[in-house]
């Protein structure tokens, strides 16, 4: 577990394989210092959710909490499907071919 800053941009990871996931939370932490990083298991996704408050969160499957809780979302590969939604800043699209440096922009990005 981390311990929250003052200030500090919020993001968990709770994207499948959890290998994947803990790579990219490892990256995550090692390339944008200034950011809270978390990861959560699908299933305990809700609670962390609740429990953190993110201003982001990366998921392989959405959750109603999610949905309704969080401001900025990205479905990585949702469902295991070709493409990735993003939904950031109230705008929503989808994108196929998500690389790593796409998703250290958004963790740069402020809240």
């Amino acid at each position: 577990m981390h311990h929250l800053r003052v200030g500090a941009r919020r993001i968990v990871w709770a994207n499948e394989l959890a290998s994947y996931r803990q790579t990219i939370a490892i990256a995550s932490r090692d390339l944008r210092p200034h950011v809270e990083v978390s990861e959560a298991e699908s299933e305990a996704l809700d609670g962390e959710v609740a429990r953190l408050r993110p201003d982001l969160v990366i998921y392989s499957r959405v959750t109603y909490t999610v949905r309704q809780r969080v401001a900025n979302w990205v479905g990585l590969y949702p469902d295991r499907k070709p493409y990735s939604t993003f939904y950031i800043g109230g705008e929503r699209k989808a994108k196929r071919d998500i690389h790593l440096s796409d998703l250290l922009a958004l963790c740069a990005s402020p809240p």
